[in-house]
């Protein structure tokens, strides 16, 4: 009887952080400033207090050239995992490559969709006479701003996750 679903998977996040970073020499500091993290951050990794944001461990990822999955899920102390994860950080496949045009392309669109409902909103406001005078269409269009901010940041950090992906296809 297969249990492997019921329980999660090892953590080994906080060891193989020490362990790479000891493994190329630096200080807790001297990494912190390679990530753009401080010191702290990468003590309460590396002791289990706190766990990092999603950029940060593409930064460490990037940084100790193993994926995500590995530097959380091996045990990289191990010599033999250690080198397949150095490996498959490396390799690309045709599927993969084209999966990430999938998502360049609809990120493309994704941008274009928010921009359109942008500018349909402005148009619809600008016909509302008296848009200020009415408290409730006055407060839906301080939301409706608010929104349209936080899609154009989440697009922002999208593209930005597409492009660190790209730039690691190229190698």
């Amino acid at each position: 009887m297969d249990l492997s679903h019921q329980y999660p998977s090892p953590i080994y996040l906080q060891q193989n952080l020490r362990l790479l970073r000891k493994r190329l020499k630096m200080s807790q500091e001297e990494l912190a400033s390679r990530v753009g993290l401080n010191r702290g951050n990468i003590a309460s990794y590396e002791n289990g207090t706190a766990e990092p944001k999603i950029c940060n461990l593409l930064k460490l990822s990037n940084l100790f050239q193993v994926s995500i999955i590995d530097l959380t899920q091996k045990d990289l102390g191990d010599e033999r995992a250690a080198s397949e994860a150095n490996e498959a950080f490396q390799q690309f496949s045709a599927s993969d490559l084209e999966l990430l045009q999938q998502y360049v392309h609809r990120a493309e669109e994704l941008k274009e969709v928010v921009r359109s409902i942008y500018t349909c909103f402005h148009f619809r406001a600008r016909s509302i006479e008296d848009l200020h005078a009415n408290k409730e269409l006055h407060m839906a269009a301080i939301k409706f701003e608010e929104l349209f901010e936080a899609s154009q940041e989440l697009l922002h950090n999208h593209q930005a996750l597409i492009d660190f992906i790209k730039c690691h296809c190229h190698k």
